[in-house]
């Protein structure tokens, strides 16, 4: 994220009337039929872009944006569009959001940091992904979950190759794609890492929701363990997002049992029926 100070010396770039005297006009980098677009909305938009991206040409560009938008806002304003009832919702809609996003911001930069013994705890309890972390390198074989035609359960016990897979999706004259693809134990739900700790190649892993399936041929697996240092920092990230997700739980249940709150799911079967 831009700091501000940085900010003002890319500005100060491309403000070439700048007036040294006149603190309220070097705030404002660009007027649009009168509209002004300054300093702050830049800040602000620039502070969403990836710090690679931190540079006076950046910083022009999205200048170059700000002032395209005020054009087009200009002239939805001219054809009333600020009273159209899609955008009033969507206003709505969006400054709820925010307000949200504000109060659980506040509350979570008050939460105690994760504990350096924590993290150590974390990384030596869960070794699969640090110390013995893998990559999978899988050949991946996707299809639609015909109830009428497949029994997953049933595949599940029974087939155990690619080739039995195959064979029995043709039988079935079931359409499915066939594809690469890799992943790291790291990067898994940790619920989902006992299922893999026993795979060895050529074993099947399959994964499936009412809608699809993707069964995943174990091609190779390779090892590559994280140095201490990098599993320390993944696993503090991790750590502070299960934090900050716990925390969020516990808060909107603590407003649920503090509201009075009337849900009408009659109502909403009569609009999605």
């Amino acid at each position: 994220m831009l700091r501000i100070s940085k900010l003002v010396l890319i500005v100060m770039t491309l403000n070439a009337c700048h007036k040294g005297n006149d603190s309220l006009e070097s705030q404002v980098l660009a007027k649009v039929n009168g509209d002004e677009v300054t300093v702050e909305q830049l800040h602000a938009e620039m502070s969403k872009i990836s710090p690679s991206l931190e540079s006076a040409e950046a910083a022009k560009k999205m200048l170059a944006s700000l002032i395209d938008r005020q054009l087009l806002v200009q002239e939805a304003l001219k054809f009333n569009l600020d009273r159209a009832p899609e955008v009033i919702q969507a206003i709505e809609s969006s400054k709820a959001q925010i307000y949200a996003q504000a109060y659980m911001a506040k509350k979570l930069a008050k939460l105690e940091a994760v504990s350096d013994n924590e993290v150590e705890g974390f990384v030596s309890n869960h070794p699969d992904m640090f110390k013995h972390r893998k990559l999978f390198k899988t050949i991946d074989v996707a299809f639609t979950n015909d109830g009428l035609r497949l029994d997953v359960e049933s595949m599940e016990r029974h087939i155990t190759t690619l080739e039995s897979l195959e064979t029995e999706l043709r039988a079935k004259n079931i359409v499915y794609d066939k594809s690469n693809s890799q992943f790291l134990t790291d990067r898994l739900p940790l619920d989902i890492l006992p299922r893999i700790s026993h795979l060895k190649q050529g074993d099947l892993l399959f994964v499936h929701n009412d809608h699809s399936i993707v069964v995943k041929s174990i091609d190779s697996i390779l090892d590559r363990p994280l140095s201490n240092a990098l599993a320390m920092s993944a696993a503090r990230k991790l750590l502070t997002q299960q934090k900050k997700q716990a925390f969020i739980k516990k808060e909107i249940a603590r407003l649920q049992q503090l509201s009075t709150i009337k849900v009408f799911n009659d109502k909403v079967d009569m609009q999605f029926h």
